[in-house]
């Protein structure tokens, strides 16, 4: 071998050393933002910026096979009322140890708690990092057990080395509660493959013909899944009010529960024209709906950084958003802020939309795609992860 060859290997070698050993504790692998933005990171070139572990506190989810397809390893807590509740604790320490990581970085309330236990058991000094992913407007509308943790972690907030927030406004919330993140706290913005999210009109053809709507219906979409944050009723009700004075107006709604089946939601989809809803269910193949949809409605009460925002505002949709979290600074005025809760306000911002030229939507469409693609990439977040990472590894060397 010559030897710049074997200066190259040796090269080579170096870098595969150097990446650091990530174990990300996440509360499920289901299909919510916090484990799409996990996924994300983890799935752009795999093994590359880190050497990654994922524990799920759940059962298997929508991601355990795809990240485990992958090369990364998984493992499932199933933190349930089961018998293999009580051995968790010594499976959660043999996985620490085993794997020997040089940073445990938690994801959501319950995973950053026991990411904060993970860092008691790992045998040696490790740095601990902790993820927020929503802004904290009233404690009070959190699930009893939720609100336990949250207090907990109020109070253990000074001990993680980082404190990773996805959205300004999640910091000033959880600051303003207690959490002591002054000095530890970043703000990290989800960031947005450009490729993936796109206008395409053969994904939009084929959508809308299996929604059998014209090309001049206006189809709005909405993609979560049944969860009081997302206020699903004021979505419903807005478009009640909109599709009653526009025969042209469609809605699609992509998750889980949501469906007249759902008898939370019975009544409201009582209320809708039933041959212009269309209830798609649970999907993973959202960057091929998108394109088929004319606009966005994101009803939330609460929300950091919606994923669901950025990626059809990078498939150039007209979106629609309430006033919560970052999302009127990440619209930045391409589109339409709604105060929470106001089905008057949504279904004027509705019909607003749907009655423009297709040319002016599409104007507004590509204006909210630059600001995706000028200010929110997704290697501007992988970089800020990586900063992150090395930061923490070098701050134990």
């Amino acid at each position: 071998m010559r030897p710049r060859d074997r200066r190259a290997r040796s090269d080579r070698l170096l870098a595969v050393m150097a990446v650091p050993r990530i174990l990300h504790i996440i509360t499920a692998l289901e299909m919510g933002g916090a484990e799409r933005s996990l996924a994300n990171l983890l799935l752009d070139r795999p093994g590359e910026r880190q050497d990654a572990h994922v524990v799920s506190l759940s059962g298997r989810g929508h991601y355990s096979d795809i990240l485990a397809g992958h090369g990364i390893g998984v493992d499932h807590l199933e933190l349930s009322p089961s018998p293999r509740l009580l051995s968790a604790p010594l499976r959660l320490r043999r996985i620490v140890r085993r794997f020997r990581p040089d940073v445990i970085q938690g994801w959501m309330y319950h995973g950053n708690l026991i990411a904060s236990l993970a860092g008691l058991m790992a045998g040696q000094r490790v740095s601990v990092a902790w993820n927020i992913r929503q802004s904290l407007y009233d404690v009070a509308t959190e699930k009893s057990g939720t609100q336990q943790v949250i207090r907990m972690l109020a109070k253990l907030s000074a001990r993680p080395d980082a404190i990773v927030y996805n959205s300004f406004q999640a910091r000033d919330h959880h600051e303003a509660f207690g959490f002591q993140s002054a000095g530890t706290g970043t703000v990290i913005p989800n960031g947005f493959d450009i490729t993936r999210w796109r206008p395409d009109a053969t994904h939009r053809q084929t959508m809308r013909s299996a929604l059998a709507v014209a090309d001049t219906d206006i189809v709005a979409g909405f993609v979560g899944r049944y969860h009081p944050i997302k206020d699903v009723p004021t979505f419903l009700a807005a478009s009640a009010k909109a599709m009653a004075h526009d025969p042209r107006l469609h809605i699609a709604l992509v998750g889980e529960g949501l469906n007249a089946d759902n008898p939370a939601l019975a009544a409201h989809f009582a209320r809708l024209p039933a041959g212009r809803v269309h209830s798609l269910g649970r999907r993973g193949d959202i960057e091929k709906i998108l394109p088929g949809f004319d606009l966005l409605c994101l009803s939330s009460a609460s929300e950091g950084f919606p994923n669901v925002l950025g990626e059809a505002m990078a498939t150039a949709l007209p979106c629609i958003a309430t006033d919560v979290g970052d999302c009127a600074w990440v619209m930045d005025g391409r589109g339409r802020i709604v105060p929470p809760g106001d089905v008057a306000a949504m279904a004027t911002a509705m019909s607003d939309l749907g009655h423009l030229s297709a040319a002016r939507r599409h104007a507004i469409g590509m204006a909210a795609r630059d600001r995706i693609v000028t200010g929110f990439g997704f290697d501007a977040t992988l970089d800020a992860y990586t900063r992150l990472y090395d930061f923490l590894v070098k701050r134990e060397d």
